[in-house]
């Protein structure tokens, strides 16, 4: 510990002593272990720092370096933002509330259920005669109401997070949106005829998404991305790989698809603007709008009216 070189101005002359920097005591104290590691010999007196005449040059030199290197010290907290512009609350309950509502409507699964026949995934309906609207309407469906609560649960719980992270209408257009893709790449990879309901593809998305926000920015270590894929693929082992009818190929391109979009979407600083109340209304009813407008095409044979 450094000792004070503060002089009694009695000791002195005061006209040998030159004021070299002003300010309240706690900025002071800061320039005292600037001089007394320059070996400067100092004396504060009303609100100033004095030092001998001869000195007083080299003085200001290094309390001037000083106040530059300290510019911007110390640098905002990285949880400012969000401390002062909360991202709105998701209205998580109110959409797997609609989830489970339109289950109310279509009933279980049935082959003579028109909901099921115009808006579960067919893999030649889709394929051969472009019914692209079956990859979002399928996210509607489920088979009965066990598979219903287990996404509305589980479901709810994974999206929700995402929602409090970058912002909930940027949450659900994208879970919707990859959740759509990883149907479609499932379909296509394969070799045989798939039909398929549920939200669970959406859900595998959501973990996707998580995982591919933390690969790497050019600051993260080859470890941290296996950290963060190992920990989405631990999910989906644990989530989505049990149950004879479980459609494990949409779970797995739900959770790949969702990859790059995580990575998109913090590189793009799309995250960021998830404080933005606005912004996340307008993206929330385009996703509420994409399945309605999806079921409609599906329910007037591929016409909107």
């Amino acid at each position: 510990m450094s000792l004070s070189t503060t002089m009694d101005p009695s000791s002195d002359t005061e006209d040998n002593w030159i004021a070299v920097v002003q300010g309240p005591p706690d900025t002071l104290a800061g320039y005292t272990l600037v001089l007394d590691a320059m070996g400067i010999t100092w004396q504060e007196k009303d609100h100033s720092l004095l030092v001998p005449e001869t000195e007083a040059e080299l003085a200001r030199h290094h309390i001037r370096a000083y106040r530059e290197e300290n510019r911007d010290w110390p640098p905002p907290p990285a949880w400012t933002n969000s401390q002062t512009e909360q991202i709105p609350t998701p209205p998580t309950l109110f959409m797997m509330g609609l989830l489970a509502l339109f289950y109310q409507l279509t009933g279980p699964w049935e082959t003579a259920s028109r909901w099921f026949s115009a808006g579960a995934i067919d893999s030649v309906a889709i394929l051969r005669h472009g019914q692209w609207w079956r990859l979002f309407t399928a996210m509607t469906l489920h088979a009965n109401a066990n598979h219903l609560l287990g996404n509305v649960l589980i479901g709810g719980f994974l999206v929700h997070l995402l929602c409090r992270t970058i912002g909930y209408g940027t949450a659900w257009l994208l879970v919707l949106l990859t959740g759509g893709l990883a149907n479609y790449v499932n379909i296509v990879l394969r070799a045989q005829e798939h039909h398929a309901v549920g939200f669970s593809t959406a859900v595998f998305a959501a973990i996707g998404i998580f995982s591919g926000m933390r690969l790497p920015d050019g600051k993260r270590s080859s470890i941290q991305i296996l950290i963060a894929l190992g920990a989405g693929a631990g999910l989906l082992a644990f989530l989505g790989s049990e149950g004879r009818q479980t459609d494990l190929g949409a779970h797995l391109f739900g959770f790949a698809c969702g990859i790059p979009v995580g990575l998109f979407t913090r590189l793009s600083g799309l995250a960021e603007k998830g404080v933005r109340r606005s912004l996340q209304r307008i993206l929330l009813i385009l996703a509420l709008l994409l399945v309605i407008t999806c079921w409609r095409l599906a329910l007037h044979g591929g016409r909107l009216w």
